[in-house]
């Protein structure tokens, strides 16, 4: 869908440019020209709204939702401007909160149009997030993996993969925390994946473990033996390093968090599907 030249604000050009989701490295944090430009963006979307959403609503609601002491009721320079000097004082996570916050103040047939401003600004700033039309904000993905994502949630929505999908929601939920909660994402993709092997294989008590060297007796094989050897090493790298018998302290780096989520997504489908 083409933004209108309005929704797009002072990003007529380039709006398109920085939507490549392997550029969007900005995480934990909200730098100051993304702030400013978002304050933009956001007034700029109310003043065109028929005065639906006024700039004194806006404003009020970012000082009293977002805590911010000793603000003035009237800001010199009008309400614009105050939110403008407000907003450099709020800490980063604080910024986003506001974004969602914001979102609620917006009538139904003006929020698709908040949630295409606010996504202009957040892919123009190179940050990893995108606003959802249900006014939360979730971690962009390269398109293959979202689909794989999308994919993994309709096969888990069987009722016999219940246990299974609680912690795959709590996976995705810890993976687009802010701050990321690596670890939580980990150890419930993880968890994800062994109650889908458990419950096809109807092993309720066993390990991941205990399923794979089944697969291993299987004759004819279901899989690859170089397939069993990859869970395998993934399962290993569970225990090491994220679930209840985990030998080290957490020190997966973000990257190393998408491997082992995309990886933990790969082996649902792939015992669902055998």
């Amino acid at each position: 869908m083409l933004l209108s030249s309005s929704t797009m604000g002072t990003r007529n050009f380039s709006a398109h440019l920085n939507n490549d989701p392997t550029g969007r490295t900005v995480d934990a944090d909200a730098p100051m020209g993304f702030r400013l430009e978002l304050v933009d963006a956001v007034f700029q979307l109310a003043e065109g709204s028929s005065n639906t959403v006024s700039d004194a609503q806006l404003y009020r609601v970012m000082v009293h939702g977002m805590g911010i002491a000793g603000a003035p009721g009237s800001p010199m320079a009008g309400f614009r401007s105050g939110a403008v000097r407000q907003i450099q004082t709020l800490d980063w996570p604080r910024v986003y909160d506001l974004i969602c916050r914001w979102w609620t103040e917006f009538p139904v047939d003006l929020q698709g149009q908040y949630v295409q401003a606010v996504n202009t600004v957040l892919s123009g700033n190179r940050i990893a997030w995108n606003l959802q039309a249900d006014g939360s904000l979730a971690r962009v993905l390269p398109r293959a993996v979202q689909n794989q994502m999308e994919t993994t949630f309709t096969e888990l929505g069987a009722p016999r993969f219940n246990s299974a999908l609680v912690s795959f929601q709590a996976a995705i939920h810890a993976y687009d925390a802010r701050p990321q909660r690596g670890r939580d994402a980990c150890k419930n993709a993880m968890d994800a994946l062994e109650s889908v092997a458990k419950e096809l294989f109807g092993m309720p008590t066993a390990t991941f473990g205990n399923v794979l060297n089944e697969l291993r007796r299987q004759q004819p094989p279901a899989v690859a033996g170089e397939t069993i050897s990859v869970l395998q090493k993934l399962y290993d790298m569970a225990n090491t390093h994220f679930r209840h018998g985990m030998t080290t302290l957490f020190i997966l780096r973000p990257a190393e968090v998408d491997f082992v989520l995309v990886s933990c997504m790969a082996g649902i489908l792939l015992f669902v599907r055998l």
